[in-house]
């Protein structure tokens, strides 16, 4: 009975010594958050900076001298504390998770179960080279001429990269200036075009259709579009591209009916920011809106674009909720601009170029994206030394310049811009407060009738005079008591933050258990000059909501004079 126990310690021991090494490697991640919460905020403390791998590091040595250890001295004490030390580190390991891990884990369980086959792979190599006895059935002939014919095929088949072709994720139709970008992914690399009443227009590149790629972003003009209302994508398999000739698929093919803005009967659109996964909360929130004409993600689409499904993830959201029928506007946010297929992103969404500031019109709308990228300074640790976005928004307030220097924006009724991270409110940790105010005091001159921003994770709304700018917020006593260390801006112009999972105003809903992700429709009356803003849940509701900072409640309906930019509500 004793031997049982031991036996079972031992085993128990060595489970939860293999589990907390490989899921710290997998919570990488995570790693640069538990430098901070243990201290670390930056500057020559390199030991705080470097624990999390010291960490892992060490749980591999304790996963080797439990291994060895164990089997050379076979001493149950040795049992006993090993056991001890796993799961005194499983514990932290529980901790890490529940401390904010847990919104990551999307990303860490994908890595922890390669480590986990990776590890079972070597363990049964090392079974049949030291454990297991030569198997008889070897001297099979039958038996070994089998094995060989089912090798060389799966050889064969790898070598021709065999796979049916299909379209995995939907086409998307973003706007870009006076185009759209149809965007789409395949399982295979594979040729692709788009059909418009009769004319194609190709996937290329530098003049050769693109025949090693999965995602394919096809430019068309609007204008051939918005006058055919229809568009069929395709794509054929690069089965072998050789210099002088090659072998394609067949022609994959989807039709999809499109529905342009039109502006006859007032402007509806819908906007929706810092979805972090939660993609059928946001598909269900839409569901219940029947009609708008195009529909804006204001970034933080994803948590980190670590594969290539992840970049495809923004593809998967927008068309949950477009259907590829109608428009979508794309604004990049922070958490976009993180991992390995970050670098790639602009041939998954709607870009100008490898750029995420653009222009966009619909009928009478001027539209206007920007992107502040990080949300800390260049210089901020967790960077590395790798961020070097002051160029970039350098070169955006000359972008605002040159488009107050042209006027273009004034042949158009109705003025839409878009920026994950919102230029009117300077948070607690003061960050680009000098872009901020350049881009407000630009913005200011460009009539705005709307700003559409993001990821504070709440319902913002910020009402232009009603707050004195660059003075230190106090929050609305119905909300909370107490000031926020932030202000705003000098701005003129109606600006609402949708980046809210849950379903009211104030619930308080972590990201990983948000059974709702709450959106904006805005119904435009260009006739009456007026605009009506309402935010939705996931069941339906028009959320009831205040201004954070200030003493005031706008109900579920907010309607916003666009001459005067008054706000009343309802």
């Amino acid at each position: 009975m004793k031997n049982l126990v031991f036996k079972i310690i031992k085993i128990v021991g060595t489970i939860f010594a293999f589990f907390n090494a490989l899921m710290f490697y997998a919570m990488r991640p995570c790693w640069s958050g538990i430098s901070s919460v243990i201290g670390y905020k930056g500057g020559d403390n390199v030991i705080l900076y470097y624990l999390p791998v010291i960490i892992c590091v060490l749980l591999f040595v304790i996963l080797l001298s439990d291994l060895i250890l164990k089997k050379l001295f076979d001493k149950n004490w040795l049992y006993i504390v090993f056991l001890t030390i796993s799961i005194a580190f499983f514990v932290v390991v529980l901790v890490i998770i529940k401390m904010g891990a847990i919104d990551y884990m999307r990303f860490v369980w994908p890595k922890f179960f390669v480590s986990l086959v990776y590890l079972a792979v070597i363990l049964f190599l090392y079974y049949l080279l030291f454990i297991y006895p030569k198997t008889p059935l070897i001297e099979n002939k039958i038996f070994k001429y089998g094995i060989i014919s089912l090798g060389s095929l799966l050889v064969v088949l790898v070598l021709l990269n065999f796979s049916v072709n299909r379209i995995t994720y939907q086409p998307v139709v973003y706007a870009v200036e006076d185009n759209y970008q149809i965007v789409y992914a395949t399982n295979s690399e594979a040729t692709a075009w788009v059909e418009i009443g009769g004319e194609n227009y190709y996937d290329t590149y530098n003049g050769s259709s693109k025949k090693f790629t999965k995602i394919h972003k096809i430019e068309v003009p609007m204008n051939v579009l918005d006058t055919n209302k229809k568009y069929t994508v395709h794509t054929q398999r690069s089965i072998y591209c050789g210099p002088f000739g090659g072998f394609m698929g067949h022609d994959i093919s989807k039709t999809i009916n499109f529905k342009p803005v039109d502006t006859t009967d007032g402007l509806q659109y819908l906007a929706f920011s810092d979805v972090h996964m939660n993609d059928w909360q946001t598909a269900k929130t839409a569901s219940y809106i029947e009609n708008y004409d195009f529909l804006v993600l204001a970034g933080d689409i994803i948590s980190d674009v670590e594969t290539f499904d992840d970049a495809c993830f923004f593809g998967k959201v927008a068309y949950d909720v477009s259907k590829g029928e109608i428009p979508v506007v794309y604004a990049r946010g922070n958490h976009d601009v993180k991992g390995r297929y970050a670098e790639e992103l602009h041939k998954f969404v709607g870009a100008k170029g490898e750029s995420f500031y653009y222009n966009f019109y619909f009928d009478k709308v001027y539209g206007l994206v920007l992107d502040i990228g990080e949300d800390h300074d260049d210089d901020w640790w967790e960077y590395y030394e790798t961020s070097h976005y002051d160029d970039y928004r350098e070169k955006q307030i000359q972008f605002l310049e040159d488009e107050i220097a042209k006027g273009h924006f004034n042949d158009f009724e109705y003025h839409l811009a878009v920026c994950h991270i919102p230029p009117v409110f300077v948070n607690n940790r003061k960050n680009h407060e000098y872009v901020k105010a350049e881009f407000t005091r630009l913005l200011n001159q460009m009539d705005i009738d709307m700003f559409l921003c993001g990821h504070q994770h709440d319902i913002m709304i910020f009402e232009p005079g009603l707050i004195e700018p660059n003075t230190k917020l106090t929050y609305n006593s119905n909300y909370k008591d107490g000031t926020y260390k932030g202000y705003l801006t000098d701005f003129n112009f109606p600006c609402f933050m949708i980046s809210k999972p849950g379903f009211t105003f104030s619930d308080d809903v972590e990201l990983h258990a948000a059974k709702s992700q709450i959106g904006l429709y805005i119904d435009v009356d260009l006739v009456n000059k007026k605009e009506i803003c309402a935010y939705m849940n996931s069941r339906g509701e028009k959320v009831e909501v205040m201004n954070m900072f200030y003493e005031k409640t706008y109900g579920t309906e907010i309607i916003i004079d666009l001459d005067t930019k008054v706000f009343t509500s309802r």
